[in-house]
C-alpha cells in the first residue's frame, strides 16, 4: 500500500513539473472575412514560465499571403511564476484565393543565441468578392446619339519631335550620365539622412525621459530601413546575428543585444537611450564613408 502511494506521489510531482514548464501559444483572426487591401487583425497570446525569454515576430517576418501593416504589443503580466504576453497584428491581403490561412509563431530565445519556434495554430479567413458575375441576360443600354469625332492628329510631326528629344536625351546621358547619377544619389541620401537623424533624435529624447518598448521598436525599424538604402543591403530582413556578421558592425555587438532585449523581450532599461546614441554615431560614420565612396568613384 505504501509503495503504491509513493508511486502516485512521484507521478503527481512529475505532472506538476511538466505543467510548470508548459508553453501555450494561441492565435487567430479577429474577423471572419476580408476584402482586397482591407485591414484585418490577427491576435497571438502566449503563456509560459517567467524565466524564459519570448519574442513575437516583427516587420521582418514573412506573413505571406498577407502583408504587414501594423502591430500592437501588450506588456507582459506575471502570475505565480507564469508570464502572459499578447499582441495584435494588422494585416492586408491582395490575393483572391477563396480561403486564406496563416499561423504566426513566437520564438523562445536560448542562452546560446538560438531560438525555438512555437506556432499558434493555423487559422483561416474567407475572401469576400466585390464584383458579381455578369450573366448573358444582363441588358445593355444602346446610345444612338451623335458623337463628335476629332480630326486626324499630325502623327508624323509627333514622331519627329519625339525622335529629336530621344537623341538629345541619349547624348546628354552618354556625356553627363555618370555625374548626374552620382549627384542624384548624393542628394537623395542627404535628404534621407537628415530625415532619419531628426526622427532618431526625437526617439532618443523620448527614451531618455522614459524607456518605451514601442518607441525602441520604431527607432530600430527606421534605422534598418535607412541603413538598407544607404548600404544597399537588405538590413530590414536581417537578424541581429546576421548584422553582426558584417565586416564593419563589430562595435554594435552589445548595443543591438540590449535593444533586442527591450524590443523583443520586453525588458526596458534606463540606459536604453545610450544604445540608440551609439546607433546614431555608427550611422553618421557609415554615411560619411558611403558618400565619400560615391564622390570618389
Amino acid at each position: 500500500m505504501q509503495g503504491r502511494l509513493l508511486i502516485y506521489v512521484l507521478g503527481l510531482l512529475i505532472m506538476m513539473g511538466a505543467n510548470a514548464q508548459k508553453i501555450t501559444v494561441k492565435g487567430g483572426f479577429v474577423e471572419d472575412s476580408l476584402k482586397i487591401g482591407e485591414d484585418i487583425h490577427y491576435w497571438v497570446s502566449a503563456e509560459y514560465p517567467d524565466h524564459l525569454e519570448l519574442i513575437f515576430p516583427d516587420t521582418t517576418y514573412n506573413f505571406s499571403p498577407f502583408e504587414f501593416s501594423g502591430k500592437e504589443y501588450f506588456p507582459s503580466t506575471i502570475k505565480t511564476d507564469r508570464a502572459f504576453d499578447s499582441a495584435v497584428y494588422t494585416l492586408q491581403s491582395y490575393e483572391i484565393d477563396p480561403i486564406q490561412s496563416l499561423s504566426i509563431p513566437v520564438f523562445i530565445l536560448k542562452p546560446t543565441g538560438d531560438s525555438t519556434r512555437i506556432d499558434a495554430g493555423l487559422d483561416s479567413i474567407f475572401f469576400k468578392q466585390l464584383l458579381e458575375v455578369v450573366t448573358d441576360t444582363t441588358s445593355l443600354k444602346t446610345n444612338l446619339a451623335y458623337q463628335n469625332v476629332p480630326t486626324q492628329f499630325n502623327f508624323p510631326l509627333l514622331w519627329i519631335i519625339l525622335g529629336v528629344l530621344m537623341v538629345l536625351t541619349l547624348a546628354t546621358y552618354l556625356i553627363f550620365g555618370k555625374k548626374i547619377r552620382k549627384t542624384i544619389r548624393l542628394r537623395k541620401l542627404k535628404k534621407d539622412f537628415i530625415a532619419f537623424s531628426e526622427h532618431l533624435t526625437m526617439d532618443i529624447r523620448s527614451l531618455k525621459e522614459a524607456p518605451n518598448q514601442k518607441i525602441a521598436e520604431h527607432a530600430l525599424t527606421e534605422w534598418k530601413n535607412f541603413l538598407e538604402r544607404l548600404e544597399q543591403r537588405p538590413f530590414s530582413k536581417l537578424t541581429t546575428k546576421e548584422i553582426m556578421a558584417l565586416e564593419y558592425t563589430g562595435e554594435l555587438n552589445g548595443t543591438l543585444k540590449n535593444i533586442d532585449r527591450c524590443v523583443y523581450g520586453g525588458r526596458s532599461s534606463d540606459e536604453l537611450y545610450k544604445d540608440f546614441q551609439a546607433i546614431e554615431d555608427f550611422t553618421q560614420h557609415r554615411y560619411s564613408v558611403i558618400t565619400d565612396q560615391i564622390k570618389n568613384s
